[in-house]
């Protein structure tokens, strides 16, 4: 029992609690019975850290499973397997002594140049909600403690601790919520994340109608807010808006909380609100009991899970699978040194790690040999094409493995381009003059431009499949495994098409998401936009029939059959158009999927329900949801390909008599003015806790041009993690990670600004 409840705790103890008791530890207090909990990155492996972490929270980690990134598993079309994942992380973070795994993160892919891309579901809201909550629910199976992230609004890398977001609230609901409201409503997870930036004005963690509002008022959460590490700009404001616990450990927010209620500006009742929902998760938290892992077993669902992933984008003439026998020359650097998980603080330490290379030795074609081809770095090497050339003269097929670089894809940055490094493309053009059949094996977290794929007879997507992915590449090319993954998110023909490309990265302190709902497919679609390859689209070794399809006003059915001659998967997906009628293009949008294996001559009767998702629209004048009109339900095999329509008509159909808004005055109509210059005179600037510390060269003291000095050496380092993220980082966020104090802080703000030996003095003697 409790030695005393929380109201009788001193006001200095209750401020104390409001953040973490160490890096990776929440808060602690035998007076109530709260003992600490565990918290681990874990959006697709455990990184449990074995040594104290950098500045970034980032040391090397205890060996665990590394599955699928979420862009990976997304891919599947597969909840069902989604949810086993969950379970299988949610065990592993059991036995390793983890409460709370710190996943899935489910924003969307608004632009395919996000450097994080590969830790989210989707463009698409529906399917990323989909997924999230079946994480959530197999993770949290045996007790084991979820957090969902970041949120909200957090589609850039680039300067993601100060930018804000400025959205319109129909496009908030619909795109960036939506997926968030299907994950808590649905998989019940025990805690959220507090993304980074600020969502028109306000930064996220501070932000009273996003948490305490829509999460908890709304949406009925009732679990644990967290703030990303670092991630707290305003103490009081945090703890104002429903956030309960500050992470990583901070030493002088407690005096900013206390000072805060001393003051008034804090309602010492909302510092005992979020105590109490901290307690109730350490009383959840352990009461897990902890099984033995069996990591082989665990290593043979990760190749499942891959299996299930790979999506085969083309396959001319039959190219694939490749016969018995067939002479392979296996090309590229990434068919030995795979890359199967992304950069930043989702890396894993794998417990086991194949290679496509080693698999392929094994397997029914004959290899003749391998080249590495091509610096995955991107530098030119003249030789190493040479020798990929003079070996694939004597093969019959060439499996080329492309793909982007481990410095490419990471947290923190964004990518320059589309492009796969030209030293790939330029040995492919070179490999196609031999006249031999091409299959290209693709390895990366995202979108990559395609435009060299008529120099390929087949190409597989293989996304970054974790420590087992290489068994599954070769089961695909050698028929073992019938491909049945489908894209995730669109594939433009050109950058330039990305409906939000000449604005994505204009600005380092403002995103206007002036195409609003026109995310993805949702935008290529109803305008008309070629692509290469759809949302929704992929391959397989077999064909499908889909026959009877009804619409009864409550689900759609439809017979699906396989008329081929081996087993494979279909992906039946439900679209549904909502009459908008103040917008000339109303986009077709993903409301329901079912995945469904079937043997060669099997069919099987498909039913996707309509659910509370399926019709509403958000009512900008009426601030709310309604499902009223005349709405277009259609089933298809991806975005594009439809084979069933019919109409469902809900409540009343409303008149419309005003101007129809093209695309181009939808998108100009959202755009905010100009971001005005923030270049202040030198010596002018008064360092705050907000201030960047890019920004401390323009402030009066030594101490802050050291710094600022410091930061611009960071940004030059080999550590693509650490250059990045030393742009735009707040002064408040350093001194956390410096472990400094009240006092410490106060002193390091009055060095800053000019009061060098008043301020070395509080550094140093950590009194005033």
């Amino acid at each position: 029992m409790p030695k005393k409840s929380i109201e009788q705790l001193d006001l200095s103890t209750k401020c104390r609690l409001l953040t973490g008791s160490a890096f990776w530890q929440s808060a602690e207090c035998a007076d109530i019975g709260m003992q600490s909990a565990t918290l681990s990155d874990g959006p697709h492996g455990l990184r449990v850290q074995d040594r104290m972490p950098n500045h970034l929270g980032i040391g090397t980690s205890c060996p665990s499973t590394c599955f699928p990134t979420a862009a990976a598993m997304a891919s599947s079309w597969d909840v069902e397997l989604g949810e086993e994942l969950g379970a299988y992380l949610g065990a592993e973070a059991a036995f390793m002594g983890v409460n709370m795994v710190l996943g899935p993160g489910l924003n969307i892919k608004r632009s395919p140049k996000c450097g994080r891309n590969f830790e989210y579901f989707s463009e698409d809201a529906y399917l990323s909600g989909r997924f999230a909550a079946a994480y959530v629910q197999g993770i949290q199976r045996n007790g084991t403690a979820a957090c969902i992230k970041h949120y909200a609004v957090n589609s850039r890398e680039r300067g993601r601790m100060v930018y804000d977001c400025r959205v319109d609230e129909q496009t908030l609901r619909e795109t960036y919520l939506t997926g968030f409201e299907i994950a808590v409503k649905e998989g019940r997870p025990a805690a959220v994340m507090t993304a980074y930036n600020k969502v028109n004005g306000t930064y996220c963690n501070s932000s009273r109608r996003l948490v305490n509002d829509i999460l908890r008022g709304e949406w009925g959460f009732d679990g644990l807010v967290v703030s990303d590490w670092g991630g707290t700009y305003d103490k009081a404001a945090s703890v104002r808006a429903g956030v309960d616990l500050e992470m990583p450990r901070c030493n002088f927010s407690p005096a900013e909380a206390e000072e805060a209620v001393r003051s008034g500006r804090l309602d010492e009742r909302l510092v005992d609100i979020a105590i109490s929902r901290q307690l109730k998760f350490s009383e959840r938290a352990h009461m897990v009991r902890a099984k033995d892992v069996d990591w082989q077993e665990h290593s043979r669902f990760a190749r499942r899970c891959a299996e299930n992933c790979l999506v085969l984008l083309k396959n001319e003439k039959g190219a694939l699978p490749l016969a018995v026998g067939e002479r392979v020359a296996l090309i590229g650097d990434f068919a030995r040194t795979p890359r199967y998980q992304g950069a930043g603080s989702s890396l894993v330490n794998p417990t086991f790690l194949d290679n496509i290379y080693d698999e392929m030795l094994g397997s029914s074609v004959e290899l003749v040999g391998f080249a590495r081809g091509f610096r995955r770095d991107g530098r030119h090497d003249p030789a190493l094409a040479r020798e990929a050339v003079k070996l694939a003269s004597s093969a019959d097929t060439i499996v080329l493995c492309m793909g982007l670089g481990e410095g490419m894809e990471l947290e923190s940055a964004d990518r320059a381009d589309l492009c796969l490094p030209q030293v790939q493309t330029a040995l492919l053009n070179e490999l196609s003059a031999l006249g031999k059949k091409i299959v290209v094996v693709l390895s990366c977290g995202g979108v990559v431009d395609t435009s060299w794929d008529d120099k390929c007879a087949a190409l597989i997507h293989a996304h970054l499949a974790g420590q087992s992915g290489g068994a599954a590449v070769v089961g695909v090319l050698t028929g073992e495994v019938n491909p049945s993954g489908r894209l995730a998110e669109s594939y433009p023909l050109r950058e330039e098409d990305v409906p939000c490309h000449e604005i994505y990265n204009k600005h380092a302190y403002k995103m206007d998401y002036a195409e609003g709902i026109y995310v993805g497919y949702k935008y290529y679609n109803p305008l008309g936009i070629p692509v290469k390859y759809p949302f929704g689209y992929g391959l397989s070794y077999t064909d499908f029939e889909y026959t009877d399809a009804v619409c009864d006003g409550k689900s759609v059915s439809v017979t699906v059959k396989n008329i081929g001659a081996r087993r494979g998967a279909a992906v039946v997906q439900l679209y549904v158009r909502a009459p908008r009628a103040e917008l000339e293009h109303s986009p077709s949008e993903l409301k329901g999927f079912k995945k469904v294996f079937l043997d060669a001559g099997d069919s099987a009767r498909v039913c996707i329900p309509f659910d509370d998702y399926t019709f509403r629209v958000w009512d900008m004048p009426a601030g709310c949801w309604k499902e009223e009109g005349s709405y277009l339900v259609a089933l298809g095999t991806d975005s594009r390909t439809f084979f069933f329509t019919d109409t469902v008509v809900r409540g009343r159909v409303p008149a419309f008599d005003g101007q129809k808004l093209t695309f181009s005055q939808y998108f100009s109509a959202r755009l905010s003015p100009e971001e005005p210059k923030r270049k202040p005179e030198k010596g002018r600037l008064v360092a705050g806790m907000l201030t960047e510390i890019y920004d401390l060269k323009y402030c009066k003291g030594t101490v802050a041009r050291l710094f600022a000095w410091i930061s611009r050496m960071y940004g030059r380092s080999r550590d693509e993690l650490l250059a990045h993220s030393m742009v735009h980082l707040p002064i408040r966020f350093i001194l956390l990670f410096m472990k400094f104090n009240e006092v410490q802080a106060e002193g390091f703000l009055e060095a800053c600004n000019g009061s060098f030996f008043r301020g070395l003095k509080k550094m140093i003697f950590k009194k005033r």
